[in-house]
């Protein structure tokens, strides 16, 4: 009975639309005394005592650590909930339900076999790592946890550990959308620092000053890649948003940011580094961040607002559901950079390279807007018969795109309308 009352419980927290996070749960368990400040002292026998004000508990000392790796010190405690945050720079992450619930099972009759890692930041700690089992925890009644506590440690060096663990060396991997945040947390760090020095600011020189900083190349370009996909999907204008898994969990959506990284970024987006100096006539990145966010958001009104309901069901939705099925819009998106080429009058492949690295007129986008309609509105995506629907749904490009070429729906269709 005990454990259906939690289950019933937290079927309650995570309903709805918003994530939910370690915070909210610790605010709805320990209400007023969530977050409390912690008076910590370091002792000259390299020992650290900490003091709960609001609690009638002793203090606890601990011995200090250090990193033999960064320097960096650490100490272990057994820390009360209610002086536990999360850590939102570090830890982005939402909760998810269902590793909630598994870890609540298996803690509630077995032992904890690493503590949860925080760092301390003036007066509060902060949780960054083992968030889910914390919550499990708190969830089965916990008042204590086990935790590593890092004293004043170097945030960047933290932020490519907790970065690489869950990217190169993970076990059960980040959201794409988290790493977004997070690689563009890191970038932001960087670029500050990148601003102050000498010379002329490309993205170029930004890689390479990523490289003399310890990055891999690599490394050093997918941050670049991911700040600038950042831009894109937090953009208020870009209506798109709206029907991504990651950002809008109230219902089933048609787009993930993984998704999108396939389509409509690989096809849109100049590959960076770009060697133009920022903020001249030759930097056209913020144009490209603009013209991607009319371009989806144009997709968005034609075929996804008022259309896409799942709890309906009606033919709008599914019209717009088989236009929207993953492989299908993996086969139409590298059409629609054919179709804006077109109607650009960008012929190059180089130039194409960088679609919509320019300025584009409102004259254009008209045009481009009228043949996204025409694309839209071909007999295929209401065709009843049931091969072409089973036909559509497997994951191949090259079957997909066989199923438009033999009803007609081509590139140069949609380009043989003046409409």
């Amino acid at each position: 009975m005990s454990e259906f009352r939690d289950q019933l419980e937290m079927d309650n927290f995570f309903a709805g639309a918003s994530p939910r996070r370690l915070d909210d749960l610790l605010k709805l368990k320990v209400e007023s005394t969530f977050g409390s400040s912690v008076t910590v002292a370091k002792n000259g026998q390299g020992t650290v005592t900490l003091h709960f004000p609001w609690m009638n508990a002793a203090p606890q000392t601990s011995s200090i650590f250090s990193c033999p790796a960064t320097g960096m010190e650490y100490f272990y405690a057994l820390l009360p909930i209610s002086a536990i945050s999360n850590d939102a720079e570090l830890q982005p992450r939402p909760l998810e339900k269902k590793r909630v619930w598994e870890l609540y099972r298996h803690l509630s009759a077995h032992t904890q076999l690493a503590p949860a890692v925080c760092r301390l930041v003036g007066n509060k700690i902060l949780l960054f790592d083992g968030q889910h089992k914390s919550a499990a925890q708190i969830w089965s009644g916990r008042k204590f946890l086990d935790c590593k506590i890092y004293l004043e440690p170097s945030i960047t060096k933290l932020k490519d550990t907790n970065l690489v663990a869950h990217d190169k060396l993970r076990q059960m991997p980040f959201f794409t959308s988290t790493l977004l945040d997070k690689y563009s947390g890191i970038f932001k760090t960087e670029w500050l620092d990148f601003m102050e020095t000498d010379g002329i600011k490309t993205e170029s020189r930004f890689v390479s000053y990523l490289h003399g900083r310890g990055k891999t190349l690599i490394e050093a370009r997918k941050m670049l890649i991911m700040a600038i996909e950042q831009d894109v999907l937090e953009d208020r204008e870009n209506a798109l948003s709206e029907y991504i898994s990651e950002r809008n969990r109230s219902r089933k959506n048609p787009f993930t940011v993984s998704l999108l990284q396939k389509t409509f970024f690989k096809e849109f987006i100049l590959v960076p580094p770009s060697v133009a100096e920022f903020e001249t006539p030759s930097d056209f990145r913020q144009e490209e961040r603009k013209n991607l966010v009319r371009l989806m958001t144009i997709v968005a009104k034609l075929q996804l607002v008022g259309c896409w309901n799942p709890e309906a069901n009606n033919s709008a939705h599914r019209r717009a559901e088989r236009i929207f099925t993953a492989g299908v819009i993996r086969t139409w998106v590298p059409m629609l950079r054919d179709i804006v080429a077109q109607v650009l009058l960008v012929y190059d492949e180089a130039d194409r390279r960088k679609l919509l690295f320019r300025p584009i007129g409102d004259d254009s986008w008209a045009v481009i807007e009228g043949r996204l309609g025409r694309l839209f509105s071909h007999k295929i995506w209401d065709d009843p018969s049931p091969d072409i629907a089973s036909r559509l749904k497997v994951n191949s490009i090259e079957e997909i795109k066989a199923v438009l070429t033999a009803s007609g729906c081509t590139v140069a269709w949609v380009l043989g309308s003046s409409a």
